[in-house]
């Protein structure tokens, strides 16, 4: 019996194309809630600010919590934040030498409540257009006082082993995106979310299934009892990891995929 439904948000829960839950998953998806099942989100992006916009209320939906910055922060519907890790301070002044000392690329940082970036290119932008969402801040980041809980790296795979080797000496890095990469504190990913949240609720991991798109939900598809990959992803091992594949985002793959699994229960 699944008791817990976890979802990735860009190109899972919300469409690249129109930036839109669509209505066929939010019908779906509350008729799991009227189940009884319990709804949370599982993201990359920073956890306050999907909050503002997800908790209580997103697409007509109400989640019971989200798993934000790959699991790097963790809070419950009614707005309690009760697990945070941020990366080492070490990797932090890392990687401003190196940014110092290199040849210049976009790099954002997100701690509780904001993202921050360095400067804004093309790639930025376009980025910021896919995802329907607004350009991260600029600021320079020696002057940021906070902890941080993410940084992103906007190039290639070249360069995001590059960084990886000579700067985050205590970090992880995914990719979901051909010209981005998630870097987050070691050993911490989406499924170690996961896992803080049914410790929470007092849910069992065989009462679980999660929705995801890309690499970045591979530990997460991995993880959970019934793992589900969007037919809009565009790796192969996302699809290895999951347990089933669901239509397209775009052609109501998550209200055709629930609606048939609950079907034979």
């Amino acid at each position: 019996m699944i008791e817990a439904i976890f979802f990735d948000i860009d190109g899972t829960l919300v469409s690249f194309t129109t930036h839109r839950v669509p209505a066929s998953a939010a019908t779906a998806i509350k008729a799991c809630q009227a189940r009884g099942i319990k709804v949370f989100i599982c993201t990359g992006r920073p956890g306050v600010l999907v909050q503002d916009f997800t908790l209580p209320q997103y697409g007509g939906l109400v989640f019971d919590g989200i798993v934000a910055q790959n699991g790097a922060y963790c809070a419950a519907g009614n707005g309690e934040v009760f697990f945070k890790n941020s990366i080492d301070r070490r990797d932090i002044a890392a990687l401003i030498k190196f940014l110092a000392n290199n040849e210049p690329f976009p790099v954002s940082v997100m701690t509780e409540n904001a993202v921050y970036i360095n400067y804004l290119d093309e790639r930025v932008l376009a980025l910021a257009q896919t995802l329907g969402v607004a350009v991260p801040r600029v600021f320079p980041l020696e002057q940021i006082d906070r902890e941080v809980m993410q940084v992103n790296i906007y190039g290639g795979p070249d360069l995001e082993e590059k960084v990886m080797r000579e700067v985050f000496g205590n970090c992880d890095s995914s990719r979901w995106h051909p010209h981005f990469a998630d870097v987050t504190p070691r050993g911490n990913d989406k499924a170690t979310g996961i896992d803080k949240m049914l410790s929470y609720y007092g849910i069992d991991l065989s009462a679980t299934m999660a929705f995801g798109d890309g690499a970045n939900d591979i530990p997460m598809l991995r993880h959970v009892h019934t793992g589900v990959a969007m037919g809009n992803s565009d790796d192969l091992n996302v699809f290895r990891a999951a347990k089933y594949i669901a239509p397209h985002i775009d052609e109501d793959g998550i209200a055709r995929f629930l609606d048939s699994f609950f079907l034979h229960l």
